[in-house]
């Protein structure tokens, strides 16, 4: 059963797994997802190999606090035409992706926070937990938050696995979203608008998965039941964060503890060249891409996956 506690002004929930004497593993999750997307499969292999694995809720999402709240003008929003509401949804689309098919963000925007916010509640609970060091694994946007971490954080980490992320979606060089992931954005938010979230969800998913493990909707549903039911924020200030963080690549030098980047070759949101990106630029880093894996984690590469982690986490001996 997990807990709250209550740093920098918010409240945290987390859950730990395997005894608190082993050393520790801290998960974190993408962005506008709560850690019960971590696969309880997942976090019993690595128990197995006799580690204190930690995951926690981000702000934003889940149980812990909220900050990001439904805009005023969606009550209105949800009464129009289901076309109108299109035509709408496309026009914010039209100004929030540039000519390049990329996501328009500013560092100089006004945010609630950003990605050293969330790196420092995630170091915070270390310390509630009297952690002195842990290993970091992320993935997506948690990805991001790993590398802040690491950085300006050193000395609180044993080893970084970055799965499926990006060392900044402001660097110019790296790919942008697929168009079919965009479509299915803003059928999601047309979803949103009309209460049904996890048809939403279900949208995105569906692009974000790669085709070696086809998307299987009834099973995804199935699995989506206590995600939603532990807390799904779709009004999440998490995009936000992502693109008011500054561009990491010119620090990934400064890491030097082992670390393990893992990719997908179909990722449709932070395709490949973003994970490669982040390998290149750690020196020593590791790299275990996935053939026809998409923004994803499968099941079936569990084995493989928890191998290279411990792996890594070895190095770090």
């Amino acid at each position: 059963m997990g807990r709250i506690i209550e740093i920098n002004d918010l409240e945290i929930w987390y859950e730990e797994f395997g005894n608190s004497s082993d050393e520790s593993i801290l998960l974190i999750m993408g962005a506008n997802a709560n850690c019960m997307q971590w696969d309880q499969a997942f976090i019993d292999r690595l128990v197995s190999h006799n580690f204190h694995v930690i995951r926690f809720d981000n702000r934003d999402v889940g149980k812990s606090s909220w900050i990001g709240k439904e805009p005023f003008y969606n009550y209105f929003l949800k009464f129009l035409p289901v076309f109108i509401l299109k035509l709408f949804v496309n026009s914010i689309f039209g100004l929030a992706v540039n000519e390049k098919g990329k996501f328009n963000f500013s560092e100089d925007s006004s945010v609630e926070y950003d990605l050293s916010d969330m790196a420092k509640d995630a170091v915070s609970l270390m310390d509630a937990l009297k952690i002195d060091k842990a290993h970091i694994i992320g993935a997506s946007m948690g990805g991001m938050i790993t590398q802040i971490i690491a950085l300006d954080y050193p000395e609180r980490v044993l080893s970084i696995t970055p799965i499926m992320t990006s060392p900044g979606i402001q660097n110019d060089s790296l790919s942008g979203p697929t168009e079919e992931l965009l479509e299915a954005m803003k059928k999601s938010f047309v979803y949103n608008l009309k209460g049904r979230i996890e048809d939403g969800v279900v949208e995105i998913y569906r692009q974000l998965t790669g085709s070696r493990f086809p998307f299987n909707e009834s099973d995804f549903r199935e699995k989506l039941k206590p995600v939603i039911s532990h807390g799904n924020n779709p009004f999440a200030l998490h995009g936000a964060a992502v693109g008011a963080s500054p561009d990491r690549t010119s620090r990934l030098h400064e890491i030097k503890v082992p670390a393990l980047v893992i990719h997908g070759t179909e990722d449709a949101i932070l395709p490949l060249d973003h994970g490669i990106a982040v390998a290149d630029g750690i020196t020593n880093s590791k790299r275990m891409i996935m053939e026809g894996v998409g923004h994803e984690i499968p099941e079936e590469l569990l084995p493989e996956i928890i191998n290279e982690i411990i792996a890594n986490i070895n190095r770090a001996s």
